[in-house]
């Protein structure tokens, strides 16, 4: 087996037989990767859990099919996540976004850079749902989508309230949260009709 060690998010962590999980993780430099690792393992040792930032070292069998990750070295846990129902729903939605559209390998640094910023944010501040509106609006600009020229120019009176968003720290948000749902499913709904988006 070939091994390599990898700096990643942890975007999924899936049941997979009865020793296994299935980690969905992004990397700067591959962008998604999978790969099976054991649920029961030593004493003092960590598994990896939605929205952590680690290292993993990974084995490649010699058929080149699926990778298992032999250690997993915690970094960052995002506990703050889960201090209430809609920042852990906005952080999930963010995961299973990107889960279901992976970035090119030309995009997945900046992918990996919006998405450890945006749950770093979730975590720590307030409004979580504007952190989600915010992170698609990157993903979708970085990808050379035309957010601003398609979608944005078409708000009509809205325009104020989604520049708002995106201009201000989530600290000094004053956008109703009704709103920023509105919009975050509007612009979900054109990247999926303009940018080939696959909703969750």
């Amino acid at each position: 087996m070939s091994a390599s060690s990898l700096r990643c998010l942890v975007l999924g962590r899936d049941p997979s037989g009865e020793s296994h999980s299935l980690l969905t993780l992004l990397e700067p430099s591959e962008g998604l990767v999978r790969c099976l690792i054991r649920t029961h393992r030593g004493k003092g040792t960590t598994l990896p859990d939605l929205f952590d930032e680690g290292e993993v070292s990974l084995e490649r069998a010699k058929d080149g099919g699926t990778r298992f990750a032999r250690d997993y070295r915690l970094l960052t846990r995002r506990a703050g996540l889960a201090r209430d129902h809609r920042t852990l729903e906005r952080a999930c939605r963010l995961a299973a976004m990107i889960r279901k559209n992976p970035p090119p390998p030309e995009s997945a640094e900046v992918c990996y850079r919006i998405a450890l910023e945006t749950f770093d944010a979730m975590a720590a501040r307030p409004r979580a749902d504007c952190a989600y509106f915010k992170s698609l609006w990157l993903i979708l600009k970085d990808g050379g989508w035309g957010v601003h020229e398609q979608w944005f120019t078409q708000l009509g009176a809205r325009q104020a309230h989604a520049a708002a968003i995106l201009g201000q720290p989530l600290d000094a948000q004053t956008t109703d949260e009704e709103t920023v749902a509105k919009l975050s499913t509007d612009l979900e709904r054109w990247s999926a009709g303009e940018a080939h988006f696959v909703l969750p």
